[in-house]
């Protein structure tokens, strides 16, 4: 009867085993959680602003920029500095396109309307200044982008710089080929 049960057993992993319904999936990268932000320290004093923005006409064809530059009190350093530059080579896309950027000064996040595609990436370079960043490894820190359907990926770079001891980070000239919500993530 116990060899009976066995070989039914076995039969059966078998079976199932070679099912071709039944797949291993490998999870996506971090799809569910999100990515694990840097934040910027929350303002001192009686301000509620949490976003800074620019809105500005950008001529595909001859290229361009927005430019974000704040400072606010607040963090271990008494102030935080935001510095944020997106710069649209020439033939970056086609037409003229009002283009807003903003920073979440809560979640550290830059994001971008109308949503678009590129031609060309556009180079985006991003600095928080007197943030906090003990206890975090600097080859810990990437530049990723996280779109509305939760996934979220590495995106390239020419140079990434991360200071704890200033509590500086700072992105040089990450590619960003199409808009989505952009960041440091540990």
């Amino acid at each position: 009867m116990k060899k009976n049960i066995v070989i039914i057993a076995a039969v059966l992993i078998s079976f199932l085993g070679c099912n071709e319904n039944l797949q291993v999936v490998e999870p996506e990268y971090n799809s569910v959680s999100g990515p694990n932000w840097i934040t910027l320290p929350q303002q001192s004093g009686s301000s509620v602003e949490t976003e800074y923005s620019v809105t500005g006409q950008i001529n595909g064809i001859d290229g361009g920029k927005l430019e974000i530059n704040e400072i606010y009190f607040g963090g271990p350093q008494s102030t935080v500095k935001v510095n944020v530059i997106l710069k649209f080579p020439k033939n970056c896309f086609q037409g003229t396109k009002t283009i807003t950027m903003l920073v979440d000064n809560v979640n550290g996040t830059v994001t971008y309307s109308p949503s678009m595609n590129f031609d060309i990436p556009a180079l985006l370079d991003l600095q928080f200044g007197g943030i906090d960043l003990t206890g975090i490894n600097p080859d810990d820190i990437d530049f990723v982008y996280h779109n509305t359907d939760g996934y979220f990926d590495s995106m390239e770079y020419l140079r990434l710089i991360v200071d704890p001891k200033s509590g500086t980070i700072k992105l040089i000239d990450g590619k960003v080929p199409h808009f989505s919500r952009y960041g440091f993530s540990r």
